[in-house]
């Protein structure tokens, strides 16, 4: 998922195990081998995919697998690098010492992502939140707060599971036990896309419908969480801490599907190195011409042959099909009037930190000497209060590095850290030997929806995978984004079953 380690965390404290071993180890997406049929042509129809994120290189990786390679790929990036929002930087650009920038953890519900990382061997770590860990030959223990701007509405330490339960349970009643219900059956809905009752869906908006989850797009999370009996205060602070670290929305406005992701899941995983090494290896595996640093400018139609030519850098190229797997009113593309709706995204400042100081008890209103937990989320004070929202949405350790004796945060927020407030929120004295800022629209924001965008929005074959995004905003389902359009691709031309476990 498009996830801070929090929805695992907040899933851990809640008892959220909502997937079977079983459905976790299946191999998404594996073609049956003896019902495709290889194209009997010389020469490969070329397909340009524009983007080379989680949506655009599962693209490129499906469209080989389930046509025995029978494509010629070309993937245009603007960014020098693979995985778009899925990203690591170095702390002190070392690189011993990465830090996901972006999207943090994926967790074992993510079928596609799991089947993908046992298919290419890569080594994976398990996000040990929720209890007491060891980071970089440190033990650290974790605790979670939720602050409200004034003070912490909820805490809770890693190591006492029963007894968080117990907190949750004595503050919010039987809040926390409907939305752990209200998370499973919402996991079994969207579990469907994944098999042959709908994969591939030619209509995002139907296969919506036939689900069942137009009625959590439909409406607002709070609205919704209320009808079924979750109370406000549960929402607003546990829900709302969560969509606001993993989102930058609150439950008043954030659909109510996008909310119940945040609760739906349990450990937390994440690829050595970075999760970026999922989107290589499948751009690896597709045989794709990669074409890192060169943005797509245009695309126009190429005479009558319901061909296209894609203008990049100082060159152009003409393709049979092409495929938008980036944003599209970010990309700037002009050329043909494509039907793509221009949805606004947030704005979010991730800014990295190293320091041997801690975050300042006095800022939280706490006793000198307290300890601060080591993951603050955020919540809006109530209606009339006093005092001023939180200025950031979460702040996190992420790792330490024992050999500088520094601790690294990661701080989520609508607007730069000014280095006066950073002095305020850690202890007296501190300094920041590095620091990383980073401003980017990392997901739309998720309005009530009922209608989504089309896969196909030229009908000589040019395809944009985005639209997902008002739908689920993750890893996963980007990457689900991909393979669907894939086999809406392939199906096509082959006019065979593909076969789906």
């Amino acid at each position: 998922m498009h996830l801070n380690p929090v929805n695992a965390a907040l899933a851990v404290q809640l008892g959220l195990c909502l997937i079977s071993t079983v459905a976790a180890e299946q191999q998404v997406f594996a073609p049956d081998e003896n019902s495709l049929e290889t194209p009997a042509q010389t020469t490969k129809e070329r397909i340009a995919i524009i983007g080379a994120g989680a949506g655009g290189s599962s693209a490129a990786y499906y469209l080989q697998k389930y046509s025995n390679y029978s494509y010629a790929i070309t993937v245009y990036d603007k960014n020098d690098y693979i995985g778009g929002r899925t990203t690591t930087v170095n702390v002190h650009d070392d690189a011993r010492w990465p830090v996901e920038l972006g999207a943090s953890i994926f967790v074992k519900q993510n079928l596609n992502l799991v089947a993908a990382v046992q298919e290419f061997g890569l080594e994976i770590r398990t996000a040990e939140l929720g209890r007491v860990r060891k980071m970089d030959n440190v033990t650290i223990s974790d605790s979670i707060g939720i602050w409200n701007g004034k003070s912490f509405v909820y805490e809770a330490q890693s190591d006492s599971s029963w007894l968080n339960m117990g907190k949750l349970l004595w503050k919010y009643g039987m809040s926390p036990i409907k939305a752990r219900s209200l998370a499973k059956k919402t996991v079994a809905k969207f579990l469907n896309y994944y098999s042959s009752v709908y994969f591939p869906f030619k209509d995002l908006t139907t296969a919506t419908q036939d689900s069942g989850l137009t009625e959590l797009t439909g409406e607002t999370t709070l609205k919704y969480f209320t009808k079924y009996g979750i109370s406000k205060l549960f929402t607003n602070h546990i829900v709302q801490a969560a969509t606001r670290v993993n989102y930058a929305q609150n439950v008043h406005q954030l659909h109510a599907l996008e909310a119940t992701v945040c609760l739906a899941a349990d450990e937390g995983l994440n690829v050595e190195g970075g999760n970026w090494k999922i989107f290589d290896n499948m751009l690896k595996a597709s045989g794709a011409d990669l074409q890192l640093s060169t943005a797509v400018s245009e695309i126009v139609a190429a005479g009558d042959e319901g061909k296209f030519l894609v203008l990049a850098g100082d060159s152009s190229e003409e393709f049979d099909q092409v495929i938008i797997a980036s944003p599209y009113h970010q990309t700037g593309i002009k050329g043909l009037e494509l039907p793509i709706k221009k949805v606004p995204y947030m704005t979010l400042h991730v800014t990295l930190v190293a320091s041997t100081k801690r975050l300042s008890p006095a800022y939280f209103g706490l006793a000198d000497g307290a300890f601060v937990p080591t993951m603050v989320l955020t919540t809006m004070p109530e209606t009339g209060a006093a005092h001023s929202p939180p200025l950031f949405n979460s702040v996190s350790i992420v790792r330490y590095i024992p050999e500088l004796n520094q601790y690294v945060y990661k701080i989520f927020s609508p607007s730069k850290m000014q280095p006066a407030f950073l002095q305020l929120l850690f202890e007296q004295g501190a300094e920041f030997p590095w620091v990383y800022e980073k401003v980017w629209n990392p997901y739309p924001r998720m309005d009530t929806i009922e209608e989504f965008q089309d896969w196909k929005v030229h009908e000589d074959g040019i395809w944009y995978l985005n639209g997902m995004e008002q739908f689920i905003s993750t890893m996963e389902t980007s990457s689900l984004a991909g393979a669907n359009v894939a086999a809406l691709i392939v199906g096509s031309a082959n006019k065979t079953a593909l076969s789906v476990p």
